[in-house]
């Protein structure tokens, strides 16, 4: 059986150091949320610079790619405090992203003539909608 006798001032103070450590590991993941709506709101930005501002593509993807290079260095850097799958499932969530713009939602958008630009918004954000599920599943305790 159980050796240890625990008074319940000990009892209290471990389930006191317990809350703590659970706050500050809370407090050090706070970055990736914030992260995650950087993510979705540049490739928000990239859609609709192409498709309703009638941006080049390549003259959108540029800065598209620099600061995705540049925010997920940033996040490489605190990889110690990702939550449990964070990099795998933002990664699934950007090609997915990528997939249903790129071959999905644009092709077909052109193909019916949609020229308003409220479709395209529409598009995009239901494109953007797998990286901002990977706010809430950061969120999980």
């Amino acid at each position: 059986m159980i050796d240890k006798q625990y008074t319940v001032e000990e009892a209290a103070q471990q389930v006191a150091d317990s809350e703590r450590i659970g706050r500050e590991a809370r407090r050090a993941t706070r970055w990736f949320r914030i992260f995650v709506i950087a993510q979705a709101a540049y490739a928000l930005a990239f859609t609709l610079s192409i498709d309703v501002a009638d941006v080049p593509y390549w003259k959108a993807f540029t800065p598209f790619a620099l600061v995705t290079i540049s925010i997920w260095m940033i996040a490489v850097r605190y990889r110690r405090s990702v939550p449990r799958n964070g990099f795998r499932n933002m990664g699934i969530a950007l090609c997915t992203w990528f997939a249903l713009y790129t071959l999905m939602f644009d092709p077909a958008l052109q193909l019916v003539g949609a020229s308003s630009p409220w479709w395209w918004v529409l598009a995009g954000v239901v494109a953007v909608s797998p990286i901002l599920a990977c706010v809430f599943a950061s969120s999980r305790r």
